[in-house]
């Protein structure tokens, strides 16, 4: 069987990297440690992080960002939520949302004229709780992807939270690995960022166990992007954003807050 492919040369690709608009955080320090201006599209981005840490908040934060009007250097496109642990609370959204559109407007000094139902159309909301009822919407996710689709946003929040019962580790390493290895491809050739959020596990070694993230050490080379999240010592106080693995920034840290208009930088 024959395979259609093409080599570039470093210009092109250059030019093909810079072209696309990444999707902000709406924290600045964030978005500078991330090194491209906020989340790169054609990457699998991973949220690591205890509960509590703000892994949700940010993957809803994204989806709001990803509708950022094109003449603000947005996408002016639509996000895929899958939740299947139940983190995703509408009532949230629409406040970070909300509040995105607004600072949007108020940039380009237009009247706020927000229609609140066509900004919450663009986002698909799937139900994947389950094993089961996750793996039938990952195979059927390529289907989505159609021409004159808008979507450049896939979270998945939690990728963890499928695998926990019912399945080996072998049977959840091969699967898992087949599942992310099509996302990468779908992220690639449909220009989609895919952010994932993983939860914490403890790794017991031989005189004291350590609290890394789940999934064990082979499924962190399948992300191109790895941040980890703390939570404050204090209830209001400040979170932290360590960049644990990129290919185009070093590791750097970003503190961050939760607000009620969503993410934002520290002042």
């Amino acid at each position: 069987m024959a395979v259609d492919f093409k080599i570039f040369d470093a210009t092109e690709m250059w030019q093909k990297d810079t072209s696309l608009p990444n999707i902000p955080t709406f924290c600045q320090r964030l978005d500078k440690v991330l090194g491209c201006d906020g989340i790169p599209l054609g990457t699998l981005t991973e949220l690591l992080g205890l509960p509590g840490t703000g892994k949700t908040q940010i993957c809803m934060q994204l989806c709001a960002a990803v509708q950022i009007p094109k003449s603000l250097g947005g996408l002016n496109a639509e996000a895929i939520y899958v939740d299947t642990n139940t983190n995703f609370v509408l009532h949230r959204f629409e406040e970070i949302l909300q509040a995105t559109l607004a600072k949007c407007y108020k940039l380009l000094n237009n009247s706020l004229n927000i229609n609140q139902e066509e900004a919450l159309k663009k986002l698909h909301y799937v139900n994947a709780f389950g094993f089961e009822k996750f793996c039938a919407f990952m195979h059927q996710l390529p289907q989505l992807f159609t021409d004159g689709t808008n979507i450049r946003l896939i979270v998945i929040d939690s990728i963890a939270f499928p695998f926990k019962e019912g399945i080996t580790a072998k049977q959840r390493t091969g699967l898992l690995f087949r599942q992310m290895a099509e996302l990468q491809r779908l992220a690639v050739q449909n220009q989609v960022a895919v952010v994932l959020t993983n939860e914490m596990s403890t790794r017991v070694g031989l005189s004291s166990g350590a609290v890394v993230g789940s999934l064990g050490d082979a499924w962190a080379h399948r992300c191109n992007i790895r941040i980890l999240l703390s939570e404050p010592d204090d209830p209001g106080g400040d979170r932290l954003a360590l960049l644990l693995k990129s290919n185009i920034a070093p590791e750097a840290v970003a503190p961050f807050k939760i607000t009620s208009e969503g993410i934002r930088d520290v002042e």
